[in-house]
């Protein structure tokens, strides 16, 4: 290989690192959060699991978490926390690593289709959006997996197209079950990629059907990668599809509309990763940290970038500017794809209407993208083409400010209560009480404890639902006054205003004081800007 056709693969490393290194940056600063964590009980807490299978020499091994979530994250985490225990780097460096790996494949999949310089503009689109960056670094959702399955099939797929070897269309359809059983919601960008071949590909999937072959690859790549999503469902009578098939009012469809459209240009995540003001002064800046929020002076706070409109123009331009290439079709599945896809987001019912359920879209709008500059490059004379690549850079540029903004927040207003820094020193100060348990009365605490803690401090495991469940269902009022009546427990909640589950606080005081209980306020736990997050609350009689 010449070494002028090096550059591109070695620019696609260079952008892997740089998405690495930005996401390292972020890294430190919120506390690890509830979703983020889910997949934790697949390995502390296996007991919980909604479905098991049983293996020899393993015994009994937890398959699915929820309905709609398997364990596949905890099978690749839990050597990681075995080896280097639980940490914030522990949790998050290994997300960042697949995502890099995503982006990496994203470049090899757009070169196979078009000039190499294409494929690397479209992958630092994706490399430096801010909402796919900090969605993986924190792995929110779980979204991480479910990308680069995603990539990883496309990419074995494009490989069948090529050669039509049995093994890349088994390789595309392990991933695609494999995705399915990593997150049910995979099945939202399945169904638009089925539909979208159907549709776009008849031919090439009528002739894979009449191949006993290459169906049996298909077929077979499938069942093996969604196993245990399939032996659960089976054995269930489909609870998956009965607990999450729900149709939504359709006035909702505009709210999510308008969540994609924060997801595009990057600012979906203020308000909610991080805070949008400040309540108090961050303690110890750095030098870095006060170039970061110079940096962001200067350059105005963005909170949207430029991106948003070249990807949306490019959804529906990739196909006429291509109409008269190869990737016509490639440009015309990935319409169908999408439209599909978020379709079946805002039809579903409590889903869809979030930044983590929008982004399992990418990075197949960047795909549109990079088809769209791979025709200009071919097509266009010099100065479009140049121009062409100067507004790809642009964007990225747009990005990476947002990114800027997001990193600027972060060190002077700090991450919202359910991110907050302020779980590391809650669990120190459990840690320093020795004898106590801890109760989690609202939603996300839990699994921060357990996280933070590593696992050694006592906690009632579904403990976060129960205060609002004490006034209708007898049996969890029965067990929150078992709880107040050990005199070892210590309630966590959120202080006055930040509840998650609304009222949580003034319903567990007003409980405890019905049954004769005197409520103390032994401790509030504060952040790094000295905001008060969490409060320790004692009953005694």
């Amino acid at each position: 290989m010449k070494y002028r056709e090096r550059l591109p693969a070695a620019g696609a490393l260079l952008l892997c690192a740089f998405f690495v290194s930005a996401g390292l940056l972020f890294l430190p600063y919120p506390g690890a959060q509830y979703d983020e964590l889910l997949f934790l009980n697949g390995i502390v807490r296996p007991e919980v699991a909604e479905s098991w299978i049983r293996l020899p020499w393993l015994g009994r091994v937890p398959t699915m978490q929820m309905e709609y979530l398997g364990t596949l994250k905890a099978l690749v985490y839990a050597p990681v926390f075995r080896i280097w225990g639980f940490t914030d780097w522990t949790l998050r460096t290994p997300a960042l690593a697949l995502g890099a790996a995503s982006i990496l494949l994203f470049f090899l999949l757009l070169r196979r289709m078009g000039p190499a310089m294409a494929a690397l503009a479209a992958a630092a689109l994706l490399a430096t959006d801010a909402c796919y960056l900090l969605t993986s670094v924190f792995d929110w959702g779980p979204v991480v997996l479910q990308h680069l399955c995603l990539t990883a099939g496309l990419y074995a797929l494009v490989r069948f197209s090529e050669q039509w070897q049995a093994r890349w269309l088994f390789a595309g359809a392990f991933f695609a079950g494999l995705g399915v059983w990593d997150k049910a919601l995979f099945l939202w960008i399945l169904g638009g990629a089925a539909v979208g071949a159907a549709l776009v590909f008849p031919r090439e999937v009528a002739r894979v059907a009449r191949n006993r072959r290459l169906a049996g690859a298909a077929v077979l790549g499938f069942v093996l990668g969604a196993a245990p999503f399939l032996h659960y469902n089976l054995k269930s009578g489909f609870r998956t599809f009965r607990e999450s098939a729900k149709r939504d009012e359709l006035r909702n469809a505009f709210l999510k509309a308008v969540v994609l459209d924060r997801t595009l240009d990057g600012s979906g995540l203020f308000g909610y990763l991080v805070r949008e003001s400040p309540e108090g002064p961050p303690a110890d800046l750095t030098e870095r940290e006060k170039a970061f929020l110079g940096a962001g002076q200067r350059l105005g706070m963005p909170r949207q970038s430029w991106q948003a409109p070249l990807l949306v123009l490019s959804l529906l331009a990739a196909p006429l500017l291509n109409w008269r290439t190869r990737r016509r079709r490639v440009a015309l599945w990935a319409v169908v794809a999408i439209a599909v896809a978020w379709a079946q987001m805002a039809w579903t019912r409590d889903a869809g209407g979030s930044v983590h359920h929008a982004i399992l879209l990418w990075p197949l709008f960047h795909l549109q993208a990079g088809l769209c500059l791979a025709a200009a490059l071919e097509s266009w004379n010099r100065t479009a083409r140049v121009l062409a690549l100067v507004v790809f850079g642009f964007c990225a540029a747009s990005n990476a400010a947002v990114l800027n903004t997001y990193m600027a927040h972060m060190i002077a207003c700090g991450p919202w209560h359910v991110w907050t820094d302020a779980s590391r020193m809650l669990v120190q100060y459990l840690e320093a009480q020795p004898g106590r348990a801890a109760f989690a009365a609202d939603w996300g605490i839990l699994h921060e404890v357990i996280f933070y803690g590593k696992n050694r401090i006592p906690m009632i495991g579904d403990a976060d639902g129960l205060v609002l469940r004490a006034a209708e269902d007898p049996q969890a009022a029965k067990r929150l006054e078992e709880a107040l009546a050990d005199p070892r427990q210590l309630f966590i909640t959120f202080t006055e205003g930040r509840d998650v589950f609304p009222g949580t606080r003034q319903k567990l005081i007003a409980f405890a004081r019905e049954r004769g209980y005197q409520w103390r306020s032994a401790a509030l736990i504060a952040d790094r800007h000295g905001a008060a997050v969490f409060e320790i609350h004692e009953f005694t009689r």
